[in-house]
């Protein structure tokens, strides 16, 4: 059982001076997201498995939104996407040049994956991460080496740093990481980055970046300032609740930004770019989803401790819980009582990412997680009786 009280000093600390602007915000109107949705399928479990912003977009977004279908019918795209680059440089201190734009952070990591196969070069990537950048590398017949995590499902840096050779090009890290919502120690992440960016392009995938409330944390952005060879991607799918719309970004050096954009599809669409360019700007809304989602989170890793169930800190909008039992049961099972949960992640198929959904929604999983695993228990403990 975790008992990191410092974690929970965190999220119950933030969840105080964040929170008591939003007292009562869900029963009525809020001046944030406007009036809460009427359910139209009350049958529906709750979504708790794809990482999502529960709340949507603010309504500064919806608003920007609205105002952009007036211009659908302009190619101005490009208009938008330098107004979307500069504010980004701008409030990361950066230039504009630092700034690649893509359709989702996602599209960041194909591009990267896609570079690195040009360039024949071989990819290394933790064994249990976010698989969008190895599945994409191996269609570019990239060999993507995958180091195994530490004793504490970490990411295993110096193991890392031992696997690279020639041929490595590409250095994969999520932090926070992705299932498993942990990040890596600082300084030794850092270390790390000025080392091994002379030999590689280290890509360090920041998409939970907002939510992280570790005191020792910090991005890597400060040492592509510096003229290294790293590469931080970014999204607006999280925090921002603007995951259908696909708005993601990366910073890094001039060179590979140039590089990168250079393998970009497409224009993106004028009414993910409005939405972005007005969240950001939305710091309200921002501090708004990262209390509720500390909330949901207290709620959660309050009961798991209770119940004496494993879990991994996470600094993220999901957490990583140690069921014991299969996820590819657990998952009907729990859908069965009203959520759905996350898909599986091998080898640790006796685990489940949970994403955090609306506070007052946790309580479903609580006991719906309580009648599954007390019934696995049941069946496993209870003796055959002869009839």
């Amino acid at each position: 059982m975790n008992k990191n009280i410092t974690r929970r000093d965190w999220l119950n600390k933030s969840a105080t001076i964040l929170g008591s602007s939003f007292v009562g915000a869900v029963a009525g109107f809020n001046p944030i997201l406007g009036r809460p949705k009427v359910s139209t399928s009350v049958n529906t479990p709750v979504r708790m498995m794809f990482n999502e912003n529960p709340y949507g977009p603010s309504q500064v977004a919806r608003k920007a939104m609205r105002k952009a279908f007036s211009e659908s019918n302009l190619y101005s795209m490009r208009y938008a996407k330098a107004e979307f680059k500069t504010l980004m440089a701008k409030l990361n201190g950066v230039t504009p040049e630092h700034i690649a734009v893509g359709f989702g952070s996602g599209e960041i990591l194909k591009k990267a994956a896609l570079m690195n196969g040009i360039d024949k070069g071989e990819l290394l990537s933790p064994s249990l991460t976010f698989e969008t950048i190895n599945r994409f590398a191996k269609t570019m017949k990239s060999n993507v080496k995958r180091i195994p995590m530490n004793k504490n499902i970490g990411i295993d840096l110096d193991r890392t740093a031992e696997n690279i050779s020639k041929r490595t090009k590409l250095i994969y890290l999520c932090n926070p990481n992705n299932p498993t919502g942990s990040i890596m120690e600082t300084d030794q992440l850092e270390s790390f980055c000025k080392t091994l960016s002379k030999k590689s392009i280290v890509f360090v995938d920041e998409a939970y970046h907002e939510y992280v409330m570790h005191p020792n944390y910090r991005s890597m952005i400060e040492l592509v300032k510096e003229g290294h060879n790293i590469l931080v991607s970014r999204t607006a799918s999280k925090v921002h609740g603007l995951a259908g719309l696909r708005v993601g970004f990366a910073i890094t050096t001039p060179e590979i930004a140039k590089r990168l954009e250079s393998y970009l599809t497409d224009s993106l669409n004028i009414i993910g770019l409005r939405a972005a360019i007005a969240s950001y700007k939305d710091k309200r809304f921002q501090d708004y989803s990262i209390d509720q989602n500390n909330r949901a989170k207290t709620i959660i890793t309050n009961h798991l401790d209770r119940k004496g169930i494993e879990y991994l800190d996470s600094q993220t909008n999901f957490i990583f819980i140690k069921t014991g039992m299969d996820i590819n049961d657990f998952q009907p099972a729990m859908e069965k009582n009203g959520v759905f949960v996350g898909r599986p992640f091998p080898p640790y198929n006796k685990w489940c990412r949970l994403s955090m959904a609306k506070p007052e929604e946790m309580e479903i999983f609580n006991q719906g997680m309580d009648r599954v695993l007390g019934l696995s228990l049941i069946h496993i403990s209870e003796p055959t009786r002869p009839y």
